[in-house]
């Protein structure tokens, strides 16, 4: 491993709220590193898409906004090293090093500001059936069909919380697939109340009314305050069982369907929500806290994004989900704030560059605040998993063995961790963490945050054998003399 670059500030995470906040360091003339896993910058929604994807996929804001973002960060002084993952983080402020894994293999950076936006991780509730490889989340048949241009099958259940439902839906229609239900876990009153809320950003408005608008009429069945009981492989495909509040409407016309239960289909979309990637924020000891409304841990910031650790910022959705439009916000005032604290400018010119920032920041927080309700399905059906429902796929540890643990003791996630394994694989909890605390909290009739989250620990993912040992032969192994007769 090369001796560590220092001196400059690093952001991690090429999504909209770091690439903004890395080209206004930048700006302020602020040597800055951005670091990012994927091959160009963009994060979820602005994700460049393939060549396929250009030539089937109508053009949309999420192309051109992702375009333009890569086209602003080219003509810049940014250093950006993409295709390249951050698998460890060590020291104290101002000497924060980070452990890179990227083309030309294992690195470490330091930094004495470090900017966390790395976004968020899609959360998953699990119920039998939900590891069938035709089983996709949200956010991934997303990135399947916005950034792919492919279907994730010709006929789609789609199913979960929040707005990514609908998107999701409308995507697969976009695309000529079929959607064969919405399964919402939400209810209808509340997303008619979010739409009155909607009047604060009428661009929001006009497309959730576009989406809404399609499924009527093609007549796709939604069915609110209803989930996934279980799905089960078929000859031709999979059978989707829900339950719930399942009598649903017809595609928004309040009219009440058929109260149908079983569904066919050739797979599933489903998610319930997304959550703040804390991986990072956790192990280099910033202060976190439990948003109740979200359902998750985010970390603790000042609104420029400043964590309780000194030179360590949060922002966009890796500081609590908001989506895109507060993102880029976040992402603006956090550079300046970099910039501010690295000298680079002063208390008055900060106050100046973020006064417009902070006044659209305030209307469209309001209007994100009142969707993460609608993300939040977790406490109601955590007391819904099934026993033979898988909960930590790494491990293959099912919900049976987690209430058993309870039945015995465990009281928080770690405890649970450590006597079922559950956490312990490559996901690291990514995948089974929601689950298991709402399993946890719903059978200890204990509020989420105290059940804690997984203690994080490095490598962050698994790491190649090839990428620590390097290329070797065995006469370059120092053997010592051995031992005299």
């Amino acid at each position: 491993m090369s001796r560590p670059e220092r001196g400059g500030v690093v952001v991690v995470g090429g999504g909209v709220a770091g690439a903004t906040a890395a080209l206004a360091i930048s700006r302020h003339g602020l040597p800055v590193t951005l670091v990012d896993e994927q091959p160009q910058a963009g994060g979820q929604i602005y994700r460049a898409p393939t060549p396929y994807a250009r030539r089937h996929v109508p053009p949309n804001h999420e192309f051109s906004g992702g375009d333009r973002l890569r086209a602003l960060l080219a003509a810049s002084s940014v250093r950006t090293r993409f295709s390249t993952r951050v698998w460890g983080a060590w020291g104290a402020s101002p000497g924060m090093e980070l452990d890179l894994l990227g083309p030309d293999g294992i690195d470490r950076i330091g930094a004495r500001a470090l900017v966390v936006a790395n976004g968020a991780t899609e959360r998953f509730l699990p119920f039998p059936g939900w590891t069938d490889p035709r089983v996709i989340g949200l956010a991934g048949a997303s990135i399947l069909m916005r950034n792919g241009g492919t279907l994730p099958g010709r006929r789609v259940v789609v199913a979960g919380a929040g707005p990514l439902l609908f998107s999701v839906a409308h995507q697969v229609m976009e695309l000529g697939g079929r959607v064969v239900a919405v399964i919402d876990s939400g209810r209808r009153g509340d997303w008619l109340r979010l739409a009155a809320t909607l009047a604060w950003d009428p661009a929001r408005l006009r497309l959730a009314a576009q989406w809404m608008t399609r499924l009527r009429l093609a007549g796709i069945p939604i069915h609110h305050q209803a989930r996934i009981a279980a799905v089960h492989p078929e000859e031709d495909g999979l059978s989707i069982t829900i339950s719930g509040t399942i009598a649903g409407t017809v595609a928004g016309t309040g009219r009440q369907g058929t109260p149908v239960r079983h569904y066919g289909a050739d797979s599933v979309a489903c998610g319930h929500g997304l959550k703040p990637a804390t991986l990072l924020t956790r192990t280099l000891g910033a202060r976190h806290r439990f948003d109740a409304a979200g359902g998750y841990w985010e970390p603790e910031t000042d609104p420029s994004g400043r964590t309780s650790r000194t030179g360590l910022y949060a922002t966009g959705d890796a500081a609590g989900i908001r989506g895109a439009a507060v993102a880029r916000l976040r992402g603006l005032i956090t550079g300046h704030a970099v910039a501010l604290d690295q000298g680079a400018i002063a208390e008055r010119d900060f106050a100046s560059l973020t006064r417009r920032p902070r006044m659209l920041l305030r209307r469209q927080e309001h209007v994100s605040r009142r969707m993460l309700p609608l993300l939040n399905a977790s406490a109601s059906l955590s007391r819904a998993i099934a026993d033979d429902a898988i909960v930590c796929r790494c491990e293959r540890v099912e919900a049976a063995a987690l209430r058993a643990a309870v039945a015995a003791g465990a009281r928080d996630l770690n405890q649970l961790k450590a006597w079922t394994r559950c956490g312990m694989g490559p996901c690291q909890g990514r995948m089974c963490e929601d689950g298991a605390r709402g399993l946890l909290a719903a059978s200890c009739g204990l509020p989420p945050e105290e059940a804690g989250s997984f203690t994080p620990r490095m490598p962050f993912f698994p790491l190649p054998l090839a990428a620590l040992t390097g290329t070797f032969a065995y006469s370059d192994i120092p053997l010592p003399k051995a031992a005299p007769l």
